[in-house]
């Protein structure tokens, strides 16, 4: 009897270790899908900013300068970032989906 327990915990030992290595490993490819969206998002909201930064530097002209600022809102980084965000957030819902919809077949 001892023995038939003892195989048995080594069984179900076994099988929630396999288990536990195919969900850590699928948790570890989500983070490093995140990770990678957010760094890419994070450049080129740096790039963007580096951009208009450029423009806005090179003018010399104080009518232009006040004119890029009459177009360009105070608010336009919270835009800008709100629009990465959610693009961001659109990718990695896509993303969720497709491996649905790829263990549903």
């Amino acid at each position: 009897m001892a023995t038939l327990a003892a195989w048995l915990a080594s069984l179900v030992s076994a099988a929630f270790g396999f288990l536990s290595a195919q969900i850590g490993a699928k948790a570890a490819l989500y983070v490093a899908v995140a990770a990678v969206s957010l760094t890419i998002t994070a450049a080129l909201y740096a790039t963007i900013q580096g951009l208009v930064a450029g423009l806005v530097s090179t003018v010399t002209n104080e009518a232009f300068r006040m004119a890029f600022y009459s177009i360009w809102p105070s608010n336009a980084t919270t835009c800008i970032s709100a629009c990465l965000g959610a693009d961001v957030a659109v990718f990695i819902y896509r993303y969720k989906v497709g491996i649905v919809e790829a263990m549903a077949k």
